[in-house]
């Protein structure tokens, strides 16, 4: 997991979401900011939106939290 170096240990985030009519019929468009930083990024699909979280270590890969919690276990 890369975490920021400047980020707190807790950070807020503001989730925007606005349906869009297009050609193809409508679909969700998205905008995440992290609050601390101001950094904000669109999206239009719940992937983007996560790999912007991760970079603030606001979640971890479900692979990194097991090896989290195995280690705690075996201390």
């Amino acid at each position: 997991m890369t975490k920021s170096p400047t980020a707190p240990s807790d950070s807020t985030f503001v989730v925007r979401f606005r349906r869009e009519r297009t050609v193809t019929g409508p679909r969700w468009r998205g905008r995440i900011e992290h609050v601390q930083s101001g950094e904000s990024v669109a999206f239009l699909n719940l992937d983007d939106m996560l790999v912007f979280l991760r970079r603030f270590g606001a979640i971890v890969n479900e692979g990194e939290h097991l090896q989290e919690s195995q280690t705690t276990q075996e201390n």
